[in-house]
């Protein structure tokens, strides 16, 4: 940090206090806040661009995951669906298989030459296959009553993840060209902040600021209002702003860190 919490930069608290101590009078420290105040409305709109540069593709890779996980469950249903295909055409097999037995036993005890014992023989089987026969197709039944079923939500929940990957298409393609934007703003911003900081702020000073920059989410300075800091609304003590308004050092905020200034300091002509 640009100095300790609650602390002034002065000498013998911060390694910083060669760059701003008031040696030469106010106009070091008075040039440093006005630098860093106009630093920061150019920042805060490339904290923004960085922001979108990152966000947007997280947004679209989630985005891409949840339609992802509906396809996967869309796979899932297609191979429940396979299995009681599978089972259904299993059972019509079996059961043709054994009407066609069943219709030999009778036509074999239709004949003349089938004598009591066997015929009584060939009824008992004949009752056999038509009992399995019977549960065979009440259970193809059901079989294909859960089939009907799981294949109307396969089909709805195909319908709905065609739109979202239409929608997505559209998406992607909006998000792309909002990244392109994104990635020009940033370069024409980073040109100007270059340009702006080239030879005119200690270097030391800048890293601290930049620190801040990415700890407060592009904020890095706060206003100090009636001792009330603008960033978390804090109220300091009277001895922090009678030293940012004698303008002899730099002040940060004892809550967030934030660097102070008071309007009336960083005014221009």
């Amino acid at each position: 940090m640009l100095l300790k919490r609650g602390a002034v930069l002065c000498r013998g608290t911060s390694p910083l206090h060669s760059r701003v101590r008031m040696g030469e009078g106010q106009t070091n420290i008075t040039a440093t806040l006005e630098l860093l105040q106009d630093l920061q409305d150019l920042d805060r709109s490339l904290y923004q661009a960085r922001d979108e540069i990152r966000r947007l593709p997280a947004e679209r890779d989630k985005r891409r995951g949840k339609i992802d996980d509906r396809l996967q469950i869309l796979k899932e249903a297609g191979a429940a669906i396979h299995t009681i295909e599978v089972q259904i055409k299993e059972i019509e097999d079996a059961t043709s298989s054994q009407r066609q037995r069943m219709r030999k036993l009778e036509g074999e005890a239709t004949s003349a030459k089938v004598d009591t014992a066997m015929l009584v023989a060939y009824q008992h089987e004949i009752r056999s296959l038509r009992k399995y026969i019977g549960q065979a197709e009440s259970e193809g039944l059901e079989l294909v009553e859960v089939l009907e079923m799981k294949t109307t939500v396969r089909d709805t929940l195909k319908e709905s993840v065609d739109l979202e990957e239409t929608s997505f298409v559209e998406y992607s393609t909006n998000v792309d060209a909002e990244l392109l934007i994104a990635e020009e703003k940033r370069g024409e911003l980073e040109q100007q902040r270059t340009k702006r900081i080239k030879g005119r702020i200690d270097l030391e000073i800048l890293r601290e600021y930049e620190k801040l920059l990415e700890a407060r989410e592009g904020q890095a300075l706060a206003e100090l209002d009636r001792r009330v800091c603008q960033g978390c609304f804090v109220t300091v003590p009277q001895n922090l702003y009678v030293k940012l308004a004698m303008a002899r050092s730099l002040v940060e905020c004892p809550s967030c860190n934030r660097i102070f200034f008071i309007k009336k300091t960083v005014e221009k002509a």
